[in-house]
């Protein structure tokens, strides 16, 4: 009998354990909108998307170089999915509230906002997340992967890039940006 018992309680744990995984995290998120019509999914690697940065100190340049790729899930809002974009908004808000998501840094002026979060620790950073949105836009999420990157310097970093002074290649995104207007069905090229 206790056999059995002890049966009985592995499955109830596996059980447990399961649906505790359940809980929508980043990438499973991602993985379940890549096909999404929704959507617009991007993978860029850093060297694309970040520019000439020659005149940044080198602990800028270094934390920089510390960035492989961004993972890009953007949904772009049309007048035919606003009701899909609220309720995709709050899904992955309610997701990124995740307290293993540490905020680094928000930024936010009149119904636009920009959050920048990390998982990991200070000193290990695994991987840096920004979440922007615009209730006339659409939101994006970009995980931004990396080796080693460093809390400090990335800090550093984002105030820099809020100042203006990373140069940020935005051309990339041009085509990124003729993409998410078909989707959104509005031709206004200011992305």
């Amino acid at each position: 009998a206790m056999k059995k018992i002890n049966k009985i309680i592995l499955l109830m744990m596996a059980v447990l354990a399961v649906a505790c995984n359940s809980e929508p995290t980043l990438q499973s998120y991602y993985v379940d909108h890549q096909e999404n019509d929704n959507f617009v999914v991007l993978d860029v690697p850093s060297s694309l998307f970040l520019g000439d940065n020659s005149n940044l100190s080198e602990e800028d340049r270094k934390a920089l170089k510390s960035i492989r790729k961004a993972n890009v899930l953007a949904f772009p809002v049309n007048d035919r999915n606003t009701e899909a974009y609220q309720n995709e908004k709050a899904t992955i808000e309610s997701i990124l509230k995740d307290k293993k998501y540490k905020v680094l840094m928000k930024l936010g002026s009149s119904g636009r906002n920009v959050k920048v979060m990390y998982l990991g620790e200070e000193n290990a950073i695994d991987e840096v997340i920004v979440y922007a949105n615009d209730d006339t836009k659409g939101f994006a999420v970009a995980r931004l992967l990396g080796d080693d990157m460093d809390f400090s310097a990335l800090m550093k970093l984002m105030k820099s890039a809020s100042k203006g002074d990373v140069n940020v290649n935005l051309d990339v995104l041009g085509d990124f940006g003729k993409e998410i207007e078909e989707k959104s069905g509005n031709k206004s090229s200011e992305f």
